[in-house]
């Protein structure tokens, strides 16, 4: 008994030690990729049907060997304890039909619609029809019955196909185990086993496993899931790039275009523009080089490099950038931020990336004439703890969309074909929240259908 409770104790200090492990490794960590929460749900899946069709050929295998080989040595051997006498045969032939039926019945669940789209709980089900059906029959007889080679090998192939998921490994396991955990302590025992010292150290080796089996399974997922974090990040940088240095040079293009004329030799552009496309082309690379500090320091998220910033200047500025957008999509725009609203310590590129996306995309999924409204207030907090903020709208009188919708229009990847309706929004979005929340803010959305878009965002003080 005492080797049994240190063996719990290892198993407790070892969850202990798995959660410690996990707070360690990247604890900056907090919102899973669900592109790899997709992919895990159709790698267990998948790989739960080859998990019951090897554990029953094995198994067959097993007891094949038993009947063949082992069990006549057995009764060859001499030793009464050993032999296995008619009563012992049918016991263990209860169990193992028992366990080649169950196994069975899990290969036709794992193929059902219902558990294929729930793949955890086919895990756990699975391992319980494995392992289950020798503790259940023994509970019937009065008994405690230690399965212990069977445990091992199960888990031990449970963790190489399905190196996923730990909290489902670590169920499965203490289910079986603390389930024979409590016939021990309700004074049952296996009338099969010989020798007690042996009996306990296979189910301290069987717990030591388990935990090792764990480990392993924890370690691997959380690689597995950096790798698909790092490809998440690739893929917003490229965006990022992309994006925001394509729609400026859109814009110049669209306006030197205006002033080229075959039958004109020589084209004359007024001195304004001309000091608008130069602040214009050294806001693109004061981007380009914030983009690449940032892409440096991904691991720490957004780099700010703050600075005094007026709104009013700043929504102005973004209005003039995007003048030939607005233009051709027959669009109105208006801001009503005050002047004499206080300033903000933000950093102004990416500010202007805000203020960009979220124009272009009421432009980019409403209809032409769309109006837009640029406005900025002071909200106060009543406790004195909270900062009070400035809270930005930007507004259109667009198609709308539904309060899910909203809900989802800063999620990574939230796109469709060709409408808002269908939520084709790319990581312009994404990369606004991004940007808002390093600040210290929130975004969001309130809209319905026909009734228009407000976005906001707001910003410390």
């Amino acid at each position: 008994m005492k080797t049994i409770i240190a063996s719990l104790l290892v198993k407790v200090f070892g969850i202990r030690l798995l959660n410690r492990i996990r707070s360690n490794i990247r604890p900056d960590r907090t919102i899973t990729s669900l592109e790899f929460l997709e992919w895990r749900r159709q790698f267990l899946s998948n790989r739960i049907s080859l998990l019951a069709w090897i554990v029953l050929i094995i198994s067959i295998m097993a007891i094949a060997l038993n009947l063949i080989v082992v069990i006549p040595s057995l009764n060859a051997s001499g030793k009464p304890e050993l032999a296995f006498d008619t009563g012992r045969m049918r016991e263990y032939l209860e169990v193992a039909v028992t366990q080649i039926l169950s196994i069975g019945v899990g290969l036709l669940l794992a193929k059902s619609r219902t558990l294929s789209q729930s793949p955890e709980r086919m895990f756990l089900l699975l391992s319980g029809l494995v392992l289950m059906p020798s503790q259940i029959i023994a509970t019937a007889r009065g008994q405690a019955s230690f399965d212990g080679s069977m445990w091992i090998l199960f888990y031990a192939i449970q963790a190489i196909l399905i190196p996923v998921n730990w909290r489902s490994h670590l169920i499965s396991q203490v289910t079986v185990i603390g389930y024979f955990a409590i016939a021990l302590l309700a004074g049952w025992r296996d009338p099969n086993v010989v020798i007690s010292a042996t009996y306990a150290l296979g189910i301290f080796y069987t717990i030591l496993i388990c935990f090792v089996a764990d480990i392993g399974v924890f370690l691997y997922e959380r690689s597995l899931r950096r790798e698909f974090e790092l490809r998440q990040q690739l893929r917003v940088f490229l965006h990022a790039v992309s994006h925001d240095l394509r729609n400026p040079v859109i814009g110049m293009m669209m306006t030197l275009k205006t002033f080229c004329h075959p039958e004109q030799p020589i084209a004359q552009v007024p001195r304004a523009l001309l000091q608008q496309m130069i602040e214009s082309g050294d806001r693109q690379v004061a981007l380009i080089n914030s983009l690449l500090r940032a892409h440096e320091a991904e691991v720490h998220g957004i780099v700010l490099h703050r600075q005094v910033v007026q709104l009013h200047d700043l929504a102005q500025s973004v209005i003039a950038d995007l003048h030939p957008f607005l233009e051709s999509a027959n669009a109105t725009i208006t801001y009503a931020i005050p002047t004499d609203l206080p300033s903000v310590n933000a950093d102004v590129l990416h500010l202007q990336r805000v203020y960009e996306n979220l124009i272009l995309n009421a432009l980019r999924y409403n209809r032409s004439g769309v109006r837009l409204s640029l406005d900025a207030t002071i909200e106060r907090s009543v406790e004195k703890s909270v900062k009070n903020q400035v809270r930005c709208t930007i507004q259109d009188n667009g198609v709308g969309m539904t309060q899910q919708q909203c809900d989802r229009l800063f999620e990574l990847y939230t796109r469709g074909p060709s409408n808002r309706q269908s939520l084709g929004l790319d990581l312009g979005l994404y990369l606004c929240r991004q940007i808002i929340l390093s600040h210290g803010g929130e975004i969001g959305a309130i809209s319905s259908p026909g009734n228009g878009a407000t976005f906001w965002f707001t910003l410390p003080m």
